[in-house]
């Protein structure tokens, strides 16, 4: 590989992290619908892309991920205050934005980050085998972990509140109301999920990006529009010079995070979210700080980490949006280009790092001289011109039915996290061999 190939490399890198950090003040957006606009601005500019070396294309695509797993979380940290009246729980990162620690959040959560940035650039490179071995245990069980995990998800939707009725009927009816919303949740996501991978309605044209609408619907929106129609209020924000946090917690929070990014990067269909709260059970895991840690680490192995095994030798693994999009004009195939991405990511991540805290006390100021249902609201119109851009009309509707079924967890006080059977269920179905006899009796095929 050629050295001045390499050099370029590396201001292409830290633009996409430029890239990343301008899109990542947009609350609810993902970086997978970020590269979704960027692959079709290539597509639409392709003689000039052509011309370029494709591992230029992959390094920016690389700095956009990186700088997004660590900057996309502090816009929804300081512009989407919870209202309890519609949420079941107040995240931990939510306390302290009330508490004005939103900052000392975001420094937490970069602390995982960085773990995780050191593991992936500076440790992947010499476990390329065991990696590879556990992948390959892996794949044939995939099915029944995905199962373990759904049916582990019902299970904590278990009633959290007996009622407060004055019969037993209506203490009955309280406890099973919010049991019942989280199963249907579940379920309704589970067929929908099916439809979209077995018989979508998105254009052939789009079809790369079928998911795009749906994530923005059960996820994105809801909580824009929860955003923009709450009344809370966002206190003044402590700038702290240090950050208040035991050595045990900080070390617990970076093992479970760990252990949810390895778990979600290796099990298709696996996410963050599901693999976290797995994870803090194995590892017993307690403590608003630990779960920040431990979130912040999970994320970004999750989206950088399931990346480079796209590129990593005796893997060679193609998960995720990002990856599938690089795999169209670039194959990995030696260990130089592998070392070269793990360097690119190194840079791109301790670039990522260095704007994090400059980043957060930006959006922090922010919050004091805009107010955030103004953010929140051109939030959501920013996010449907772009599905409409990217799916059309017909994205557009299955948006909308997307974004009903997001809205239920808010007003009937139940977890989201059901809301990722869209993909646990049939990928499970699938790797089990029965998701089109499944889809053929849904009527999907």
């Amino acid at each position: 590989m050629e050295l001045n190939l390499v050099l370029m490399c590396i201001p292409t890198a830290l633009l996409g992290v430029a890239v990343a950090a301008v899109f990542s003040f947009i609350p609810g957006l993902h970086i997978y619908n970020v590269i979704a606009f960027t692959m079709m601005l290539a597509f639409a500019f392709v003689e000039f892309f052509a011309a370029l070396d494709p591992l230029l294309t992959t390094s920016f695509i690389l700095g956009m991920v990186v700088g997004f797993s660590v900057l996309f979380t502090v816009s929804s940290q300081f512009f989407q205050p919870c209202d309890d009246s519609f949420r079941s729980m107040m995240m931990p990162h939510e306390r302290f934005l009330y508490e004005g620690r939103g900052y000392e959040a975001v420094i937490l959560a970069g602390f995982g980050s960085l773990i995780a940035l050191v593991l992936i650039a500076g440790l992947f490179p010499f476990l390329t085998k065991p990696i590879g071995l556990v992948r390959e245990l892996i794949r044939p069980h995939v099915y029944w972990i995905l199962g373990l995990v759904s049916a582990f998800i019902l299970i904590g939707e278990w009633p959290k509140d007996h009622g407060v009725g004055k019969t037993v009927r209506q203490r009955l009816a309280d406890g099973w109301v919010q049991l019942g919303m989280g199963f249907f949740t579940f379920v309704a996501a589970a067929v929908l999920g099916m439809f979209v991978f077995y018989n979508t309605i998105i254009p052939v044209e789009s079809a790369f990006q079928s998911l795009m609408p749906v994530f923005m619907g059960l996820f994105a929106l809801p909580s824009q529009i929860m955003t923009v129609i709450t009344r809370a209020t966002i206190p003044p924000q402590h700038f702290a010079g240090s950050v208040d946090a035991e050595p045990h917690d900080l070390a617990r929070g970076a093992l479970t995070g760990t252990v949810a990014g390895l778990f979600s990067s290796l099990t298709p269909g696996m996410t963050p979210g599901p693999a976290l709260l797995v994870a803090g059970h194995a590892t017993a895991s307690s403590g608003d700080k630990q779960f920040i840690v431990g979130g912040g680490a999970a994320r970004v192995l999750y989206y950088i980490g399931a990346l480079v095994l796209f590129f990593m030798p005796d893997v060679y693994m193609r998960r995720g949006g990002a990856a599938i999009n690089i795999s169209l004009f670039f194959v990995p195939e030696t260990v130089e280009q592998y070392l070269a991405v793990s360097g690119v990511i190194a840079l791109s991540g301790a670039t990522a790092l260095w704007l994090l805290p400059r980043y957060a006390r930006f959006c922090a100021r922010t919050t004091q001289r805009v107010n955030y249902h103004w953010i929140s609201a051109a939030s959501v119109l920013l996010l449907v011109a772009m599905v409409l851009f990217i799916t059309g009309w017909r994205g557009l509707v299955l948006m909308a039915v997307s974004t009903a079924l997001g809205l239920v967890p808010n007003f009937w006080h139940t977890r989201r996290v059901p809301l990722l059977a869209v993909l646990m269920v049939p990928v499970s179905l699938n790797m089990a061999g029965v998701g089109h006899q499944v889809a053929q009796w849904l009527g999907f095929r």
